[in-house]
């Protein structure tokens, strides 16, 4: 009889081992088919099948980095958090996750805990200048200025060649008016990442802003160059016409045309209090150009009516004129270059 009860554990015992080894053949195999997907760019069909194989069972660190990336592309911010946290569970020596659990907090609109989760990961490593890059992008968006400044200088004296680095400081330069400091780091940035549409970009501006205006189309033209994206090389095409048209003497404004003076005039008192030029156009103005926020493009002299001109002329840039009357009815004109 004691043998008998001793075949029947084993025969229990083989059973059981060939149901998890079956199990974890499925796991394999949905894994394996997620990965195919992958590679095909069939993302959700990828993570359908890397949650089959969640469901079942599947939980290693490097599975649920995967899964968690996924999550965070399909904008699933709260199941990438658990699945960080969860590798985290795993394999507690992961510190870099603490920084990808603070972009998904940021993805929440969780700015402080995102704070805490990637400060948390450079009181642990504190010689890393990538943790303290990445702690000053979230200091900045939460306008702790200094500490950003500090973070950043920190991550430059640990990494002269940190290209997120040069990035902020480029961005909190220019911010404030510190625009050669800005031009600086952005040039180190397009340096270090040469195929960086957004440094060569910013270069562009800010030399445009100082009013050199060859550099601005050589930077904005090296911009254009490592595009690919077809609505960006539009607007780099528009900030080259633009600064073209400031080097051959043209101006450029914009206005909304009503018949009545009093209409006029309400409008005038709207813009004054803070209401967008653009949408008050399109609503209000009887010009041709109504719909596109009575943008008038670039003019040079001669090409207006006198009186339209002239005020023109007279405003700063981004100042509306009075109300002015023409044969037409009444304009206010806002002066854009």
């Amino acid at each position: 009889m004691v043998w008998l009860f001793y075949l029947l554990g084993f025969l229990c015992a083989l059973g059981v081992s060939a149901q998890e080894t079956a199990e974890e053949e499925g796991m394999l195999e949905w894994v394996q088919k997620g990965d195919f997907y992958l590679e095909q760019g069939r993302l959700q069909l990828a993570l359908a099948e890397y949650e089959k194989a969640l469901s079942a069972g599947a939980g290693s660190a490097p599975f649920l980095n995967r899964i968690s990336a996924m999550y965070m592309q399909t904008g699933q911010f709260p199941e990438a958090l658990n699945a960080l946290r969860s590798s985290l569970k795993e394999e507690p020596g992961q510190l870099v996750l603490y920084s990808r659990i603070g972009e998904a907090h940021l993805a929440m609109g969780q700015l402080d805990s995102a704070i805490a989760s990637v400060d948390y990961a450079r009181k642990l490593l504190p010689d890393n200048s990538a943790v303290h890059s990445a702690l000053a992008f979230l200091l900045l968006q939460d306008e702790q200025l200094d500490r950003a400044k500090a973070h950043l200088d920190t991550a430059l004296s640990l990494d002269g060649n940190n290209p997120e680095a040069h990035r902020l400081l480029g961005f909190y330069n220019a911010q404030g008016d510190s625009i050669e400091r800005a031009i600086f780091h952005y040039e180190k940035l397009a340096e270090l990442v040469p195929g960086d549409v957004e440094g060569f970009n910013n270069i562009a501006f800010l030399h445009s802003q100082q009013q050199r205006y060859l550099p601005a189309l050589e930077y904005y033209k090296k911009a254009k160059e490592r595009s690919s994206d077809p609505f960006i090389k539009q607007a780099i095409s528009d900030n080259m016409e633009a600064v073209r048209a400031i080097i051959d003497g043209k101006m450029r404004a914009r206005y909304i045309l009503v018949k009545t003076e009093t209409a006029a005039r309400d409008i005038h008192q709207r813009l004054h209090a803070g209401e967008e030029f653009a949408p008050l156009a399109q609503q209000f103005s009887l010009a041709p150009n109504a719909q596109d926020g009575g943008d008038l493009g670039f003019f040079g002299p001669g090409e207006l009516l006198p009186v339209f001109e002239e005020a023109v002329v007279q405003l700063a840039i981004g100042a509306l004129s009075e109300v002015l009357s023409i044969p037409m009815g009444y304009v206010i004109i806002q002066r854009l270059n």
